[in-house]
């Protein structure tokens, strides 16, 4: 994974330049994300690494799922075909988003819970994680039966364990070790 992060990152990178110059970052964001979703596709990938291939080929098949793209993000994925980065779009896309919400002071606070949180919850636990943070937080929600009950959240490379299989995993491990 931090492999494909450090390929990735130059070319998420130059993307987010290009787009913020160009001031279409909505267009290269829509089209790095449906780019990453058709390429997680097993049939697409074999047939762009297919050797029959050419790399004009490649690149007309993509721009065919593109609803619309001007001449530089054609030019940047030519520049991914032509370099064998294309398999990294996902992560390209992925980093190319966190710079968008980076710049808005915006950092994305991946919340796993047993339960569905309501709205009233959500507000309260981003207020909080606002001011803990010192960020605006949009919370992105992922139900996981496995945690029991309470809350695990990751914001950046931090994570905030509350949920009861951490408690009970804790309290194992400290009657374990009393031995």
């Amino acid at each position: 994974m931090t492999e494909n992060i450090t390929y990735s990152r130059p070319y998420a990178e130059a993307a987010y330049k290009i787009a913020t110059e160009g001031e279409s970052t909505n267009e290269w964001k829509s089209n790095l994300l449906l780019l990453s979703e058709v390429l997680k596709d097993g049939k697409v990938k074999a047939i762009i690494a297919s050797p029959k291939v050419t790399d004009k080929n490649s690149l007309d098949f993509l721009l065919e799922f593109l609803p619309s793209c001007d001449n530089l993000f054609k030019n940047f994925l030519i520049t991914l075909i032509e370099n064998k980065k294309i398999y990294f779009i996902d992560q390209i896309s992925y980093l190319f988003n966190d710079m968008i919400l980076n710049e808005k002071n915006i950092t994305v606070a991946e919340v796993e819970t047993a339960y569905t949180l309501d709205s009233d919850q959500k507000a309260k636990l981003s207020k909080m994680l606002e001011t803990q943070f010192k960020k605006q937080i949009k919370i992105k929600e992922e139900i996981n039966k496995n945690l029991l009950a309470g809350i695990k959240i990751k914001v950046n490379n931090q994570v905030i364990d509350y949920s009861i299989k951490n408690k009970i995993n804790s309290m194992r491990e400290k009657l374990t070790t009393r031995r």
